[in-house]
């Protein structure tokens, strides 16, 4: 019998403190002490497909998705050292007109840092100029678990090799730790420098402090090294030797291919001259977004943070979800339930029908009479719509995974009435078999297909590539998946729409088919194109998903995909059709 074990890689990521500095020494001023380790890149690296997405979604003005513009609030535990009898340290003006700067530039990536529960004040002369190995002993005092907390010293002093820093933070995967020496953390530009890198932004000289970097002028390479954001240009390490006071770039440094380097100066990111340091990229603001989506929105401060449950439930034509505010410390809530960034209920726990298929933001404020906080979930409801088929039967083509008895599955009509069910299946018998069964069905009804995996990693791609799919009478496919959590859901209208539906109306086909290149969707209704579509593989992968604007966007490169069958799924308001091509 097999057992699963879910496991949760765990590392700690050292904090590299530099023994020399490359061009930056020559500032004779303290730098940043955070150096990407090998194991903080591959956890980048591991992320970026996800990271990827969330970008897109930053960039994107998809009508199909409903994003809200709120601002999500972070919380950060200031820890403020001072001698032991109470003197120095940073003041509380400081420290607020310091996180003022830093909410100004965070701003744009939708993000926003409180102080969480005040001001923890460390009245200890030992930690006051603080060296790098007291970092233990000082932090597993005062740590608060799930915050940013950022300590303040009066000086911030490498242990190893005896140069000071200005700063430095662990990237993601790592701790939850800032040291901020309290003259950078007031110049305007370094605090928000070491919260990058613990939002995942690399130096834009790259991961090396010591190397020149390998990223070529002309771009060709910036996906996979220098800082990996494409609207930053190589930079060959900033410093004062190369940047005027008036923040010119003055060096003569070449890349690998002879062409001269044109960093920008004025990048927060940069080794730049401090003052300088004004400017994130739109990429960069991407990439943080991106971080705090997929590993840092879990955060919440003790005394208040926010979250909820929902609770879903729908039919053919609509989506009922129930919201419960599971918040800490609230006296009173706003919820903008669709990402439109208009409040529509100010109750604790409210319900919300959604008519409209898409994928919607929710973003829920909460305030205890003092404090206002903010968080958004991203995409955390999702309206499918219904698909129309015509047919007399319903044909499911199951390939089952590893653990064929976590899958089980069913079908039921518009009344909820139970009609075909199966699994679990047999384990050692049924790992990797394909199962066929038919329904039969009635015109004028709707039904649901419900897919279940009750270990939570659906039948795809933990554990082999599972998938599923429903064809018609003809075997044309209606729809496919497989990478899901517990669940996934198909609801299907058959012959339930009249002479109005657009699909019927719009002779939809697709040519060529097979094709290598370019497929082109033609409709007779020019003048009312779909709304979107999204393309899947056979695992029901999401490759692609577009906004329709032009009959342009009609015609869809596949170059890129890899040879197989794909459907796409194209959508009119809550009305879908599904076409099949195959990429050879």
């Amino acid at each position: 019998m097999k057992l699963r074990t879910q496991t949760k890689n765990i590392f700690n990521l050292g904090v590299f403190l530099l023994a020399t500095l490359f061009v930056s020494a020559q500032e004779h001023t303290p730098q940043c002490g955070t150096e990407y380790t090998p194991e903080a890149e591959a956890y980048i690296k591991n992320l970026l497909p996800q990271l990827k997405q969330y970008e897109r979604e930053f960039f994107s003005n998809d009508l199909q998705r409903r994003s809200s513009s709120a601002i999500s609030s972070v919380p950060v535990k200031a820890h403020i050292i001072r001698t032991s009898s109470g003197t120095g340290g940073l003041s509380e003006a400081q420290l607020n007109a310091a996180m003022a700067v830093m909410n100004n530039y965070y701003a744009n990536a939708y993000l926003e840092f409180f102080l969480c529960d005040g001001i923890n004040y460390i009245n200890n002369s030992s930690f006051y100029d603080f060296e790098t190995n007291e970092e233990g002993l000082m932090t597993s005092a005062n740590n608060v678990p799930n915050v940013i907390n950022i300590y303040f010293a009066n000086s911030v002093t490498s242990s190893s090799s005896g140069n000071g820093l200005c700063g430095y933070a662990y990237p993601p995967g790592g701790q939850d730790v800032i040291l901020m020496q309290n003259s950078c953390a007031t110049n305007g530009s370094t605090l928000s420098h070491e919260v990058g890198h613990f939002f995942g932004l690399p130096h834009t000289h790259g991961t090396s402090n010591s190397t020149l970097t390998e990223e070529l002028v002309d771009g060709s390479n910036c996906t996979s090294t220098g800082d990996f954001i494409c609207d930053t240009p190589a930079d060959p390490q900033l410093g004062s030797s190369n940047v005027t006071p008036s923040c010119v770039y003055v060096g003569t440094g070449i890349d690998a291919n002879g062409q001269a380097y044109v960093p920008d100066p004025l990048n927060i990111m940069s080794y730049s001259r401090k003052a300088c340091r004004t400017q994130f990229s739109q990429g960069q603001y991407a990439r943080m977004y991106a971080i705090y989506q997929a590993t840092r929105d879990n955060m919440a401060c003790p005394s208040i943070s926010v979250n909820m449950i929902t609770n879903a439930s729908r039919n053919c034509t609509s989506l009922d979800v129930a919201f419960t505010d599971s918040s800490s410390g609230a006296t009173s809530w706003q919820w903008d339930v669709d990402g439109d960034d208009v409040i529509d209920y100010t109750t604790q726990n409210p319900s919300h029908t959604y008519n409209t298929e898409g994928v919607y933001d929710v973003a829920l404020t909460i305030s205890n009479g003092s404090e206002t906080i903010t968080r958004v979930f991203q995409e955390i409801v999702e309206f499918d719509g219904t698909q129309d088929i015509s047919t007399s039967e319903i044909n499911l083509i199951l390939t089952l995974d590893d653990y064929p008895t976590e899958t089980t599955w069913e079908l039921r009509d518009g009344n909820d009435a139970l009609l075909y069910s199966g699994g679990p299946y047999i384990e050692g018998t049924d790992d990797f078999t394909t199962i066929n069964e038919t329904f039969t069905v009635a015109s004028n009804e709707c039904y649901s297909f419900t897919i279940n995996d009750s270990f939570g990693d659906g039948i795809c791609c933990s554990n082999g590539t599972g998938s599923y799919t429903l064809t018609d009478e003809n075997n044309f496919p209606i729809t496919v998946g497989g990478q899901f959590t517990f669940i996934d859901q198909a609801f299907m209208a058959n012959d339930v729409l009249g002479i109005d539906d657009y699909f019927v109306n719009s002779d939809l086909s697709l040519f060529p088919n097979p094709s290598n290149s370019i497929i082109t969707i033609k409709t007779n209704n020019t003048n009312n194109l779909p709304d979107t579509y999204a393309i899947y593989n056979m695992l029901g992968q999401l490759v692609k998903r577009q906004s329709i604007a032009q009959l342009e966007d009609l015609s869809i490169n596949v170059e890129a995909f890899s040879d197989g069958m794909y459907f796409i799924k194209l959508q009119k308001d809550n009305d879908s059709s599904t076409l099949s091509f195959i990429k050879n």
